[in-house]
């Protein structure tokens, strides 16, 4: 299931306020918004796109240059895998695949942790607004 906030005015005010108190860096804007939870280490964005006008859809990506680097990585895996397969080496292909997977499931639980983290500090922000 995809998480979603509702794109208003009153949650672009809560977004900017979650930038100015410090507990992300980025940018928002109307179409998008980037948010970088303000903590050491950080490799790790959320993105919020617009869909159809009406909601953000979030995202949960690595940094920049990082996100580039996994992609080459996961290419170049893959590449020496099947190369090595091919050779009849099968030592390489398991560690390759064994080590994919814990990298995988170590950024799904991350996407997780990390959208729950962020959607209970907008909760906050949104109650506090109606006390």
């Amino acid at each position: 299931m995809r998480q979603t906030i509702t794109k208003s005015d009153k949650n672009l005010k809560i977004l900017n306020n979650l930038i100015v108190n410090g507990f992300y860096n980025g940018y928002v804007g109307t179409k998008k918004f980037e948010l970088m939870r303000n903590r050491f280490p950080n490799n790790h964005r959320i993105i919020g796109i617009s869909n159809d006008g009406k909601n953000y859809d979030l995202k949960f990506d690595f940094k920049s240059p990082l996100n580039i680097a996994v992609k080459f990585l996961l290419t170049l895996g893959i590449l020496i895998s099947i190369i090595s397969l091919i050779k009849g080496n099968w030592i390489l292909p398991i560690v390759v695949v064994i080590f994919g997977l814990i990298i995988l499931i170590d950024f799904k639980l991350k996407e997780k942790k990390e959208i729950i983290f962020f959607t209970d500090k907008l909760l906050v922000f949104h109650n506090t607004e109606f006390e």
